[in-house]
């Protein structure tokens, strides 16, 4: 990364020093010396994240932090980490982020954007030949907000029911396979014409990763963002089945009023689209630095965050409305037992959200209540 980009920063990410609160449905971890309102807060946090783990998931976590005011972090847990245990969930613990990962791909390639080694107008044969349909018309901003009309390789594998996946969850994948995979498929539309959303799409962002700085994206994210904000907790596993360190399991449904455990599975079906494992408290990181300047330019960062027609999202980021009035910036991902959400304000007020499943998914209300609760509390 250029130094400049560096040093580029609306606003100081500051650390939080936490103490545990007992509460009896969830935990709650507050700034010490909190005051009354604090309290209230993480009150109405746990109540939210009770309310979404009551509609089947066996787990939640979350963190709010207030890096532009405050600099205050609460952190709530509900439910138990162990499916038929009261193993307490940590709120520090990792989880599998999914589609969290598009956003660490994005600020990647918009970083190779302003070292001018690629532009946004590139198409996908400039830089990979051959490797998909139209490639001679889709472009790297039609990639990265959803409008190039490629199938999306998800709707290809085995997911209905959850449970048709557990033959081929230790099965390895590259990328040239799952993308290959995806490209049997007709097209959706023609490139630039509409608005789909496809894991294919990031799938050949990270071999155009791979193309412009012959190393694979995992060592570029790592290099560019991981390093520079000290996101120790963050992974791309690559080939590994497994969460390292402490987290909750993850489930999917049985079928039969159970659930099956699929914390091990190997993550490179989900590779440059999905597989990155991390912390709550490194997405807010993250999120935080990217909206603070931290990772890009100013020009480069608005046309990240600003939908385009007829693309619903920006260059690998999505927009919330809050009922307060104002917008979030970030991203939500699924893998297949959990499900994550990281959003924060341009203010530096942030959120993540992971959520495992079990016997269902989390409902989208509940889900949307404490988002909005988080990110609009004075």
């Amino acid at each position: 990364m250029k130094n400049r980009n560096k040093v580029r920063c609306a606003a100081a990410v500051v650390a939080a020093l936490v103490v545990a609160l007992p509460v009896s449905s969830a935990t709650a971890v507050a700034a010490a010396g909190s005051g009354r309102s604090h309290q209230k807060e993480a009150s109405v946090l746990r109540q939210d994240l009770d309310a979404v783990v009551a509609g089947g998931p066996t787990s939640a976590l979350v963190e709010v932090r207030d890096a532009g005011r405050t600099g205050r972090s609460v952190r709530a847990t509900s439910g138990t980490a162990v499916a038929g245990t009261r193993k307490p969930v940590d709120p520090t613990g990792h989880f599998r982020a999914g589609s969290v990962t598009k956003t660490f791909v994005a600020t990647t390639v918009l970083q190779l954007v302003d070292e001018r080694r690629l532009a946004l107008d590139d198409t996908v044969d400039r830089w990979l030949p051959g490797l998909v349909p139209d490639g001679d018309r889709i472009t790297v901003r039609e990639l990265l907000n959803h409008t190039s009309g490629l199938y999306d390789v998800t709707d290809t594998l085995p997911l209905k029911p959850p449970t048709a996946f557990l033959p081929i969850r230790y099965r390895t994948w590259t990328t040239t396979e799952l993308v290959h995979r995806a490209t049997e498929q007709p097209a959706v539309f023609s490139p630039g014409t509409s608005y789909h959303y496809s894991s294919t799409d990031y799938l050949v962002l990270g071999l155009l990763v791979e193309r412009v700085t012959r190393h694979s994206y995992a060592d570029e994210i790592s290099r560019r963002i991981l390093q520079p904000l000290d996101m120790r907790d963050t992974w791309l596993p690559g080939t590994n089945p497994r969460i390292p360190g402490s987290h909750a399991h993850h489930y999917i449904p049985d079928g039969a009023g159970g659930v099956v455990d699929i914390t091990e599975m190997n993550p490179s079906v989900m590779n440059a689209a999905g597989e990155l494992i991390s912390s709550a408290a490194d997405l807010n990181t993250f999120t935080t630095a990217l909206l603070g300047g931290r990772l890009l330019p100013p020009r480069l960062l608005r046309e990240m965050a600003t939908p385009s027609d007829p693309s619903q999202t920006g260059l690998g980021l999505q927009t919330m409305a809050l009922t307060c009035g104002a917008t979030a910036y970030g991203h939500d991902g699924d893998a297949l037992g959990s499900s994550t959400w990281t959003f924060a304000t341009p203010g530096g007020r942030a959120v993540t959200l992971s959520v495992a499943w079990g016997t269902g998914r989390p409902a989208k209300a509940a889900v949307t209540a404490l988002l909005d609760d988080a990110l609009c509390h004075a």
